[in-house]
């Protein structure tokens, strides 16, 4: 069955909401989910997953600083191809899932857009978006 790796970074937690709805629709759709907060995850878990989603919230206009580190490490693995999507919370801007997105079709992967953003706790209408996303990514890994 493939795979979805889901990382992600959350300040207070909406993004971390958005993550565990973006594994139940996933999950529906039949993807198996390894999902991580960023600092337990590692390149390998990008690695060998047939799609990555990656969460930030924004943080002064960009993404959380452990966020961006961890997708700058990815690129020296070889993920042309490979599904990816960016989504984050934000209370300003949103900046965040705008820069991840531009870093991963930087490596040629093969990235949903536009990127899921969400002003602040995702309620119910938030939560179907993120739980869409998940069954789209699982769509796109089956084509």
């Amino acid at each position: 069955m493939a795979t979805l790796a889901i990382i992600y970074g959350t300040g207070f937690g909406n993004t971390g909401i958005m993550a565990k709805a973006i594994e139940e629709g996933a999950k529906g759709a039949g993807m198996d989910v390894l999902m991580k907060k960023v600092d337990e995850a590692s390149p390998a878990d990008v690695e060998g997953a047939d799609a990555v989603a990656i969460g930030s919230p924004t943080y002064r206009g960009a993404g959380m600083p452990t966020v961006i580190r961890f997708v700058e490490g990815l690129a020296k693995l070889s993920l042309k191809g490979k599904v990816a999507a960016a989504f984050g919370s934000y209370g300003w801007s949103g900046e965040a899932a705008q820069v991840i997105t531009k870093m991963l079709k930087g490596y040629g992967m093969d990235v949903i857009e536009p990127p899921l953003r969400i002003k602040r706790m995702p309620e119910a209408a938030g939560k179907e978006e993120c739980r869409k996303l998940g069954k789209m990514i699982a769509e796109r890994v089956k084509k």
